[in-house]
């Protein structure tokens, strides 16, 4: 479209349906979907809109990648989203210039959901809610600044505050604690919903590498922004409000926090044979790619790997490192060591959710006794699902198990995570004596007599939600 036409007004109907189901909390509207929006079919389409990063730091996430991520984001949190028009005609993007405004019809979103508040995301949106929705819905809508690129005077943090009165109207979901076996059938279920294993191996793999730079960055906490400029790209997703605002993406900025950290000093990423080491070959591949140095230690070459979806995931990521990447293939002891030595972070993705034995084979064995030497020394651990040599069923360790500063696990707890508080490390996981209450879909649910707090080598827990699930948990449930 050239400029002389985006000045001509345009008759436009709006054409993109609502994002909303039975659960959704908070309404959120905007005015008409941008040209931008318009062609990539979704909202908020404008690569330079700061919505997807302002919901992505509310909530403590990664940046959502496409629209099927983007409308999982809005649903797991409980928010419907549309905009105020149905059609109208307008200049371009320009909202000033809208005239013949007729509104989208709320009710199908307000009939079918317990929506209490409405949020309207720019003056132009509030105002023309106030005259043509507000009399019909009964409901008053609070204004929130713009998201547009076009509002430079907000910058990222500013945006970010304003839009945490939406996030505080929601109602976190809080995900059960599952048996690993029905954690397996969840995936099922999640995959026959339309996110195939592959599809969740990418979030999985994308969630560890940014819980693994905001160890980087020194932070734990929530209430982080993402970069808005810089060689790291839209996508990087952390920089703290406040202390850190001035955060420019780039990779000399990043691990600053850390003590002894160094931009030359690259994160390793240690990656087994099964799908553990395909979440841990896919953030080593986000590392790389928001210009943080990686080292890859795998016991095979991809091409060797059996287990799908994590020898795809292998073969893209080895493909797309950079120069300043490497991949070590079964390393001996004095390399390994060697890599550890100035690390300020590495990432365990050796063994995942179905090791349950007393010993852990080599090399896996010698690299988790690397891991937890490094640790010692000052060496940040993340693991990924569960810290390696644990059972995550029943919390037996084996006799080389990871110590982990945190561990990412995906979609849900899992039990062997967890001890019973009054218990000790004698009733962790499922251990005799002290059996962790586990949820079930299709069972009961019993009721844990104690808090539970993680496992001394799971350090602190990060669910990584990955999918929508609640609908499936509830389905199941029957």
């Amino acid at each position: 479209m050239t400029k002389e036409t985006q000045r001509q007004p345009q008759s436009v109907e709006h054409g993109i349906p609502p994002v909303f189901d039975g659960r959704s909390e908070v309404l959120v509207l905007g005015t008409m979907p941008s040209p931008k929006s318009r062609e990539a079919g979704f909202f908020y389409g404008h690569p330079q809109n700061r919505f997807w990063r302002v919901l992505a730091a509310l909530f403590d996430e990664p940046v959502p990648e496409g629209n099927a991520e983007r409308t999982d984001l809005l649903l797991r949190h409980h928010i419907a989203l549309w905009d105020v028009l149905a059609s109208c005609d307008i200049e371009g993007a320009s909202d000033a210039s809208i005239r013949n405004a007729r509104p989208n019809d709320l009710s199908r979103i307000l009939h079918a959901a317990p929506v209490r508040h409405v949020f309207c995301t720019g003056a132009t949106s509030a105002r023309l809610y106030e005259k043509l929705c507000e009399p019909v819905c009964g409901i008053a809508a609070q204004k929130l600044p713009s998201t547009s690129p076009a509002n430079a005077a907000w910058s990222l943090p500013r945006l970010v505050e304003a839009y945490r009165p939406m996030a505080e109207a929601v109602t976190c979901f809080e995900p059960p604690v599952l048996d690993v076996s029905a954690v397996v059938a969840l995936e099922r279920a999640i995959a026959a919903a339309g996110t195939p294993l592959d599809r969740l191996m990418r979030r999985a793999g994308r969630f560890l590498a940014y819980e693994a730079r905001k160890m980087l960055e020194g932070r734990t906490a929530g209430g982080n922004v993402a970069a808005e400029s810089g060689a790291a790209g839209a996508d990087v997703p952390l920089v703290a409000v406040g202390a850190a605002a001035g955060f420019d993406g780039s990779a000399a900025a990043v691990g600053a926090g850390h003590r002894g950290f160094r931009r030359e000093s690259p994160v390793v990423v240690f990656c087994g044979s099964g799908n553990n080491g395909g979440d841990g070959w896919v953030a080593a591949e986000y590392l790389d790619r928001w210009g943080i140095p990686v080292r890859v230690v795998t016991a095979r070459a991809p091409e060797d790997l059996r287990a799908e979806p994590a020898r795809s995931a292998a073969l893209r990521a080895r493909a797309a490192l950079s120069d300043r990447a490497a991949v070590l293939v079964a390393p001996d002891s004095g390399e390994v060591a060697d890599l550890l030595a100035t690390a300020p972070l590495a990432i365990d993705a050796i063994l995942g959710t179905g090791f349950s034995h007393d010993a852990v084979k080599a090399p896996f064995d010698r690299w988790i006794r690397a891991l937890n030497d490094a640790r010692v020394r000052g060496t940040v651990v993340v693991a990924a699902d569960v810290p390696s040599g644990l059972s995550a069923q029943t919390g037996a360790a084996a006799a080389d198990t990871v110590r982990a500063d945190v561990t990412v696990t995906m979609i849900t707890p899992k039990p062997g995570l967890y001890i019973v508080r009054d218990q000790g490390c004698a009733g962790r996981g499922g251990a005799e004596g002290g059996p962790l209450a586990v949820q079930v879909p299709g069972g009961q649910a019993a009721a844990a007599t104690a808090p539970l707090v993680p496992a001394p080598c799971c350090g602190r827990i990060r669910v990584a939600p990955l999918a929508y699930i609640e609908p499936l948990l509830e389905a199941a449930a029957g």
